[in-house]
């Protein structure tokens, strides 16, 4: 299937060999952790893809910091790179403590440096192994749109918020949105899925439109890109209203919910999708949304 992000390497493995993280008294130079980042990155065949999402973490960290400085503050990041891209920002803003978690990460790793820790481990957003009040700030990117019970996740962040903690929530394509099927990942074969298709058609009428046109050398077959659409439990599918509704049913208060606009699509398309959904063109136009929620 798809993966979102080569795994080829262990970025935790390496760094541990490197620097025989043994003990709870070793440290580690965050600038000597960047550095091995940054070789990682380098010597990977899908480096431009690696160094884009490395940026948008990075992006999302200072976004969250412009909001309230994370000097001083404990952070979780729920659904983290596995290869530390926001870990390595969040130490260097000066956060007390980074712990990001998500089911991307096959190895659990933990670093300290003098002044600050950072640690990545397995974890369901569902049921997070932590008690209650123990963060300032949540953040989660290129998430939401992955977790089944997203209700449950935001109880759980309220639950492990400090009161006045916030939590910064960006995610996109949402699936009410023209790419919400996620094929993109494909590159230029995911074009051959019509803008918000896989809203209007049922399975098998998608399976019949790609079989006329797939190329036999793309990534996936045919079927498995339909069962990849309709099927997998890796996407939950839910739209921008679904969404909006349980955001507002949560124990969390919105401070604000910003959607993030599409580029130019098929028109034609657009007026179809809006008529059998019975979504406004603003909605379906809507690529993800960017969220800021908070604890009283």
């Amino acid at each position: 299937m798809i993966n979102r992000l080569s795994k080829s390497i262990s970025l935790a493995s390496k760094v541990r060999k490197l620097f025989r993280f043994n003990s709870s008294d070793d440290y580690l130079e965050l600038n000597d952790y960047i550095k091995e980042i940054d070789a990682y990155n380098a010597a990977q065949s899908n480096f431009e893809m690696l160094d884009a999402i490395r940026q948008y973490n990075h992006y999302i960290i200072n976004s969250l910091n412009s909001i309230r400085p994370l000097s001083g503050l404990r952070i979780l990041d729920v659904g983290a790179s596995p290869h530390g891209y926001a870990l390595e920002e969040s130490l260097a803003l000066g956060v007390s403590e980074y712990v990001g978690i998500g089911l991307d990460i096959s190895e659990d790793f933990s670093m300290k440096t003098e002044t600050a820790r950072g640690s990545l481990a397995y974890m369901n957003a569902e049921s997070l192994s932590f008690k209650d009040n123990e963060f300032d700030v949540i953040v989660t990117m290129s998430t939401f749109e992955h977790i089944g019970d997203v209700s449950l996740a935001l109880a759980e962040f309220h639950r492990v918020l400090k009161p006045s903690g916030y939590a910064l929530i960006s995610f996109e394509p949402i699936w009410t949105c023209s790419y919400g099927h996620h094929l993109h990942h494909l590159g230029e074969i995911s074009k051959l899925v019509p803008d918000w298709a896989h809203l209007m058609w049922s399975k098998n009428e998608m399976m019949e439109h790609l079989k006329s046109c797939w190329p036999p050398d793309a990534p996936l077959n045919v079927q498995e890109a339909c069962d990849w659409m309709y099927d997998d439990n890796v996407l939950n599918r839910k739209g921008i209203s679904e969404i909006r509704t349980i955001l507002s049913e949560s124990q969390m208060q919105i401070e604000w919910i910003i959607p993030m606009m599409d580029e130019s699509r098929n028109d034609e398309q657009l007026t179809a999708a809006a008529k059998i959904t019975g979504l406004s063109r603003e909605d379906l136009m809507s690529k993800g949304l960017s969220i800021l929620l908070y604890k009283l």
